[in-house]
């Protein structure tokens, strides 16, 4: 087990209790109250009873301990390799400060990554990722983790889909990373409208001097987040596996209903909805949607789009 949630909360927890009792501030209330703000609500008993009894020789009967120095959690070599390894990712700066980047680096430069890129291949992903390496994406994008946290409106530079610069406003609510696209959107509003922005588009942006927005709920994006369809499966040339495969970051459910035939029902993000047609139809007979409707005419429009295409090529 590489990091476990169960052990790290009850040492994270015993450690606070030791270090408020080297302070001379710890007693029965403040005991209890520390083990039931960080560790789990049925630890709140055994953590307190066994260090009142003394069964875990850390804290004596007057609430003063023989611990002299402040209890640290050192990492172990397991831990440091995953975390170099997350380090290495080219995406990882854009989360922390360079002073912090700096000290891991320092930190960890004698030890070996647990992976790298090279230990993964990636069959189906665009290869038009964002440019991460780039010194104003980075600027940008932490820019709009901070207005996302400060609750603060964002003035943007945007180039739309013709790649002509517009200028406006818009409050920034979540950022998304995409697996296949190997970019990152953000869900926002501008103008009293819901929109997806995409990381890359934004030239140059800056947080509004005198601006705030009220907070963007979650619910805000219902209307526009989720999405179901259900396929049925004829398991010809592993089409069964090859679906799981190409579906793999939608959440789902399968059901076999014979030997050959399966049912399966993806949950998506109505903004990939064409995309997913688009995976759908590479299937061939293999893959029928069963519903919704909606989906159903999606696909029956692309094919007759797709039939259209090709008439005028072999026309010509």
């Amino acid at each position: 087990m590489l990091f476990s949630e169960i052990y790290s909360a009850y040492y994270n927890t015993v450690a606070a209790i030791i270090e408020r009792s080297q302070k001379k501030a710890l007693d029965s209330d403040s005991l209890y109250a520390i083990v039931k703000e960080s560790a789990f609500p049925e630890s709140v008993l055994a953590i307190g009873s066994a260090l009142e009894n003394e069964k875990w020789p850390l804290i004596k009967k007057d609430y003063t301990t023989n611990i002299q120095n402040v209890p640290t959690m050192p990492l172990t070599l397991l831990q440091k390799q995953w975390l170099k390894a997350v380090m290495d990712d080219k995406r990882f700066k854009l989360f922390v400060s360079p002073n912090t980047l700096a000290r891991l680096e320092k930190d960890l430069q004698e030890v070996e990554p647990l992976w790298t890129e090279k230990d993964f291949f990636l069959y189906d992903k665009y290869e038009d990722g964002d440019p991460y390496d780039d010194a104003q994406y980075a600027e940008n994008f932490k820019v709009i983790l901070q207005a996302i946290h400060q609750n603060k409106i964002v003035d943007i530079e945007y180039a739309d889909r013709f790649g002509k610069i517009k200028r406006f406003a818009f409050a920034p609510y979540k950022i998304e990373y995409s697996q296949k696209d190997d970019k990152f959107r953000i869900f926002s509003k501008a103008k009293n409208r819901q929109t997806i922005l995409n990381m890359a588009r934004i030239s140059q942006c800056w947080i509004s001097e005198d601006s705030e927005t009220d907070g963007i709920q979650d619910g805000d994006f219902a209307a526009d987040k989720r999405a179901s369809v259900t396929l049925e499966i004829y398991d010809d040339r592993k089409a069964m596996e090859r679906a799981m495969l190409a579906f793999a970051h939608f959440e789902k459910s399968a059901v076999q209903l014979d030997k050959d035939t399966y049912r399966l029902t993806l949950n998506y993000d109505s903004f990939d909805e064409t995309e997913l047609v688009v995976r759908v139809l590479s299937f061939g007979p293999m893959v029928k949607v069963i519903e919704p409707q909606k989906f159903v005419n999606l696909v029956k429009e692309r094919i007759e789009k797709q039939i259209i295409l090709m008439k005028k090529r072999f026309s010509r």
